[in-house]
């Protein structure tokens, strides 16, 4: 699996390279910045789940703790995307070439890649740390002083965690329109954030059942149900609290962003497709789901999740492409695809490694109180 893995990350990578080189270089820059905040957002949220773990002491599951790790194994190589995505601020950036005087003290080049190379370079670097540091951990912990230093690294690890992932939603993607802002943005693209990283949670706790590679019990997969539901309504409840005071204040500047999306074809369709598939479906099911005894099978459980990330991914989709060009087009094309197929393999191959790097899941059995 792993040739193949590489063959489509190779294929994706070489559609890349001859896409940007090309004449519709905004529509590929857009799908490949679509895709770095996508899977780079889930791979530093994993290591932050965990530290929410480590912090209030939740000893429900290790394996959930240390499943969620693994997501880590794509840091490096999120790094790099990351020096790539420079390459491309031309086509992506409008105040690059042409700077707004009341933003050039943030919107300028030198200061937009320190902080985003400078941040995400801390932040994962401390994460790193974090993770060793937890993979030293026997289960149960039992060191008074490991605990506490385990304890620090969290709480740095969730302070940057919040301040370089709400700086990514600014900064990659509200400043491709950069006329338009909101307070809130940075808030709700880390909201949304963390819902994808409990959908894909729910997806690895599943997956690592039914290979053997861990003992969780229902009740701690319907756990992290209950983390998915509840970061499914914090994220509705962020985009509803910036659409009223966008709708009530009635800015031309702020109400142009939403009527783009909401009232212009193609996007509106895309807008309906993420709040039925990101939302709609997952709480309808959650509810269910959350009323009665932990089921024993996780078939469905397994589907919402991903209905929640493709949601999620569409919803980076409806915010990017609009703010790059008004002509752009839904990327459903094969190039399109194949770009957003190699960031994918890349993904598992980087989780693969770590796994076989770290070893971080333990078949053991439930611990929980």
């Amino acid at each position: 699996m792993n040739v193949f893995w590489g063959l489509v990350a190779v294929v994706g990578a070489v559609v890349f390279l001859l896409g940007a080189n090309s004449g519709d270089a905004a529509q590929v820059w857009s799908i490949y910045l679509v895709n770095l905040v996508f899977w780079s957002g889930l791979a530093v949220t994993g290591p932050a789940i965990a530290g929410m773990m480590q912090i209030t002491e939740a000893r429900w599951s290790p394996s959930i703790r240390r499943i969620a790790l693994t997501t880590s194994g794509f840091l490096p190589t999120s790094f790099i995307l990351l020096l790539i995505l420079y390459m491309g601020q031309t086509a992506l950036y409008p105040w690059v070439t042409t700077p707004i005087p009341a933003k050039a003290g943030w919107l300028n080049v030198p200061f937009f890649w320190l902080r985003t190379l400078g941040g995400a370079a801390l932040l994962f670097a401390v994460c790193f740390f974090f993770v060793r540091a937890l993979l030293r951990d026997p289960i149960p912990p039992d060191n008074p002083h490991d605990r506490a230093n385990r304890n620090r690294l969290s709480v740095a690890l969730l302070a940057l965690w919040l301040v370089i992932v709400s700086l990514w939603g600014f900064d990659l993607v509200m400043s491709l329109d950069p006329k338009w802002y909101s307070g809130l943005f940075g808030g709700y693209f880390a909201v949304s954030t963390l819902y994808t990283a409990f959908c894909l949670l729910s997806i690895f706790a599943i997956r690592a059942n039914a290979r053997g590679q861990a003992s969780i019990p229902p009740a701690a997969v319907q756990d992290v149900a209950k983390l998915q539901f509840a970061f499914s309504i914090v994220w509705m409840y962020f985009f509803w609290s910036q659409y009223l005071v966008i709708w009530y204040g009635n800015v031309p500047v702020e109400t142009r962003f939403v009527v783009q999306r909401f009232f212009v074809q193609p996007w509106q369709t895309l807008a309906w497709v993420v709040l039925i598939i990101g939302w709609l479906i997952p709480f309808a099911y959650l509810v269910k789901r959350l009323t009665g005894r932990p089921p024993q099978r996780h078939a469905p459980l397994f589907v919402i999740a991903i209905f929640g990330l493709v949601g999620i991914f569409l919803e980076r989709v409806l915010v990017v492409f609009p703010s790059v060009s008004a002509d752009a087009r839904l990327p459903m094309g094969p190039r399109d695809l194949a770009i957003t197929a190699g960031f994918l393999a890349l993904f598992v191959l980087s989780r693969r490694w770590f796994f076989s790097r770290f070893k971080p899941v333990l078949n053991l059995p439930h611990t929980g109180h």
